[in-house]
């Protein structure tokens, strides 16, 4: 059985419509739907000029679309996840307030 390696692709939608961050793992990447929020709080950007956002400042946005890609090479699969993210100006999450974040974070299961 061939290894899958896991590669999640995240490009926003305005501008150039281009990667700004790959990340890649051993396994899966949680799923994610349409219209889900989808935050930046300190990806490694594909151009280092790109400024990514904070735990205190995120980069907010929204997915779009997603494009799944499946890809077998000689000695692995490759299953790539793109999605497209629309930038988010809206009001947060219910969840963490509308304002400011202040730092603290309900627990997480």
């Amino acid at each position: 059985m061939k290894p899958i390696v896991y590669v999640l692709e995240l490009c926003d939608t305005t501008g150039e419509h281009r990667p700004v961050a790959v990340m890649r793992a051993s396994t899966p990447f949680p799923p994610v739907s349409v219209g889900d929020r989808f935050d930046d709080e300190g990806w490694t950007r594909v151009e280092s000029a790109d400024q990514p956002g904070t735990r205190e400042q995120p980069r907010r946005y929204v997915v779009h679309s997603i494009k799944h890609v499946l890809i077998e090479e000689s000695e692995r699969f490759v299953a790539r996840y793109c999605l497209n993210l629309t930038p988010h100006g809206g009001a947060r999450s219910p969840v963490w307030g509308d304002g400011e974040p202040d730092g603290a974070r309900p627990d997480v299961a």
